[in-house]
């Protein structure tokens, strides 16, 4: 009797297993297009034998535990080609919007306002006196200097666009670090006992792990507890087992007010600024377009906007103008600024060119109302170098950073090309190893349903035997 007990508990036990592998399938199953997750497998092990009458005895089956599908080297690798990605995807992006800023397509550059501005200078070379050239140089002229306030604008709006995506990525930083604390908590509850693996909280907090390290630099380590601890920028504690650090920002005085990126632990004991001391993710690509890139293509075309003014202005001073102007000199042609910082967006016409074109000093002398001698020094500044460090023309100057400014995305292109590749080619070696086969499984399934067809043959046969005995007593 008790021979075909131990053989019905043999049974049973093979019957739990089976169970145990159609749920696993089934679950792998429901989760095949689920991103992040890994494939599970059950962990089917014999029991030790049993001696008895002097012989060793099979004792079947047990559940080692459900075991998830997974290589920690590739995982740790896909991790920093997120970082990688991350970083690169970011800037290709960033640039990509500033380079539409000077799109001729999109808009006139300022290049070619400068052409049509000397164009209309020529045309008052020939024509002195006339009204309606006179008109045109004005008009001209306004539109040069709107192209210099359009380009400021834009590169200043895109600055704020990007200031205001860093405020937004910190906030989705600090509830996602939360998120992975929280879940440390549940796997360390989940784990206690022997054996057991929280495989679908794992995957949620692996998941989360390659989204953080896509947005900032991330170091990290699991300890023995099985909790995830995770460095920042700087080596700042970002997460410590069941706590979380706030990721935040706060405008920088010293930056014209764009925010600053604050890591502050859980207690709010340390506050540290971490601006400028990254080195990888989306992030640290969006901190250099908004302190680098785009001020340094802000300054370029501040300083084009003051040579130009200045230089022009220096000239148009010395000359005179028609009627009420002709007997007058010492006007400026351009509002004239204070510095190169800032004079992009403020520059437009004097006030006196705007109330009439007869103050515009096309001659060198009161006496001679069809001189154009003053005209012709302008139009010299046309081909005068003296922009930049090379002391190069207005629309050479403007065709270098330009130019600079397209090969920096062709750059960064590329970059975002070989990340994306080296990411895409990580994510199909971690699918290789995690990633659900619904042939497979189905094949899976198959086994387990023959398995228990056969496990139950056992126990039914046992039961039968058993009625068998008691009958026997009867």
């Amino acid at each position: 009797m008790s021979g075909l007990f131990h053989t019905l508990n043999v049974g049973s036990e093979a019957l739990h297993a089976t169970r145990q592998g159609v749920d696993t399938a089934g679950h792998n199953i429901a989760n095949a297009q689920t991103e992040g997750f890994s494939r599970q497998r059950v962990n089917i092990k014999q029991r030790d034998p049993l001696f008895i009458h002097g012989s060793l005895i099979g004792n079947g089956v047990y559940v080692g535990g459900i075991e998830r599908s997974h290589d920690k080297f590739i995982e740790r690798q896909l991790n920093k080609a997120h970082q990688d990605a991350g970083r690169a995807n970011a800037r290709a992006a960033g640039l990509r919007n500033i380079e539409n800023i000077f799109s001729p397509e999109l808009n006139a550059s300022v290049a070619d306002e400068v052409t049509k501005f000397f164009g209309a200078f020529e045309s008052l070379a020939n024509f002195p006196e006339d009204f309606v050239v006179r008109t045109s140089v004005v008009e001209s002229a306004k539109d040069l200097a709107a192209a210099f306030r359009r380009v400021d604008s834009d590169l200043s709006g895109n600055q704020a666009a990007v200031n205001e995506h860093i405020g937004q990525i910190t906030g989705e930083l600090t509830d996602k670090l939360k998120e992975i604390s929280t879940l440390n908590v549940k796997i360390q509850v989940a784990e206690a006992g022997e054996g057991q693996q929280a495989n679908d909280l794992r995957d949620q907090r692996d998941k989360l792990l390659r989204e953080v390290s896509s947005q900032i630099e991330v170091s990290y380590y699991e300890d023995q507890h099985g909790m995830l601890m995770m460095r920042g920028p700087d080596q700042v504690t970002l997460v410590d087992g069941a706590h979380s650090a706030i990721v935040g920002v706060a405008k920088d005085p010293n930056n014209d007010g764009l925010f600053a990126i604050h890591i502050t632990d859980w207690e709010g004991h340390s506050n540290r600024d971490v601006t400028h001391r990254m080195d990888g993710g989306a992030l640290h690509a969006l901190i250099t377009l908004r302190d680098e890139d785009l001020p340094a293509l802000m300054a370029r075309n501040d300083h084009m906007a003051y040579r130009f003014s200045e230089s022009f202005n220096s000239i148009h001073r010395e000359g005179f103008g028609l009627r009420d102007y002709a007997e007058k000199t010492g006007r400026n042609f351009f509002k004239q600024p204070v510095g190169e910082k800032g004079a992009a967006a403020i520059m437009e016409l004097d006030d006196c060119i705007v109330e009439s074109n007869d103050a515009v000093a096309a001659g060198s002398s009161p006496l001679a109302p069809g001189d154009n001698v003053n005209i012709n020094r302008l139009l010299k500044l046309k081909d005068a170098k003296i922009y930049g460090d090379s002391a190069v023309t207005a629309n050479e100057f403007y065709a270098n950073y330009a130019g600079a400014l397209g090969l920096d995305v062709l750059r960064a292109s590329h970059l975002e090309e070989a990340s994306d590749l080296q990411l895409q080619d990580l994510n199909q070696r971690r699918e290789a190893v995690s990633g659900v086969s619904l042939d497979e499984e189905a094949t899976n399934m198959m086994k387990w349903q023959a398995n228990f067809t056969a496990s139950s043959k056992v126990i039914t046969t046992v039961d039968e035997m058993l009625d068998t005995v008691l009958s026997l007593k009867r």
